[in-house]
């Protein structure tokens, strides 16, 4: 059984959930692997699935961290530090292949791509640079924020895909547009909220770093 894992960061110990005890005690014969991060093993059984769910919706909506950062903590164990680090690399190798996929079928804007790429770099340094101040459990906090605000978001975009679908009455036009804007506006404060709490964090830790190291 997994023990509980002290962050480098700070003097949080971050302890499994219930569902990841269970997971990490459960033994198939013939699909356990030990993962020397989480101190344990768990049966490809339950990695598959997940991340099988987490590559269709990357390659769907390119939302696929929205399932792996959470089912890495919460159903495998994962600290949320590595699971984000994690995430990364599954991002990396997953949006390589499906970048050279689209691009055969000519839906990559290079130019795009570099334009906004030239910011991303930038913040993942960042972010990456964050970590060493930020508390675990911020990490948590900002994701299932950001996840709730989003899916308010998500629906009230329902009934506009729906019009569009035909499965419901056509919609006015100055509704639908009402609703789109909405969605936006949320999907922005989402981002800025998340990036708001992370950034503070990252300064109060660092301020508190500081004066320790005095």
């Amino acid at each position: 059984m997994q023990q509980p894992h002290r962050s480098k960061n700070s003097d949080e110990e971050e302890k499994p959930t219930r569902l990841a005890c269970w997971v990490q005690s459960v033994n198939i014969p013939g699909t356990m692997v030990y993962f020397k991060s989480l101190k344990t093993r768990v049966s490809v059984l339950f990695t598959i699935p997940l991340g099988f769910a987490t590559g269709m919706l990357a390659a769907t909506i390119a939302v696929g961290g929205f399932i792996g950062v959470p089912s890495m903590i919460y159903v495998l164990g994962a600290p949320s530090l590595m699971a984000s680090a994690t995430e990364l690399v599954i991002a990396f190798v997953m949006g390589l292949g499906g970048s050279l996929k689209y691009a055969c079928h000519g839906l990559v804007d290079i130019r795009l791509a570099m334009i906004i790429l030239a910011g991303s770099l930038f913040g993942i340094q960042l972010g990456a640079m964050g970590t060493t101040y930020v508390k675990p459990f911020i990490i948590k906090v900002v994701m299932g924020l950001i996840m709730i605000i989003v899916l308010f978001s998500r629906v009230l975009m329902v009934p506009v895909y729906m019009s569009q679908l035909g499965l419901i009455p056509h919609i006015p036009e100055g509704m639908m547009n009402l609703l789109k804007n909405t969605s936006f506006v949320i999907m922005i404060i989402a981002l800025a909220t998340g990036a708001f709490i992370v950034l503070k964090s990252m300064w109060q830790g660092y301020r508190t770093a500081t004066k320790g190291g005095m």
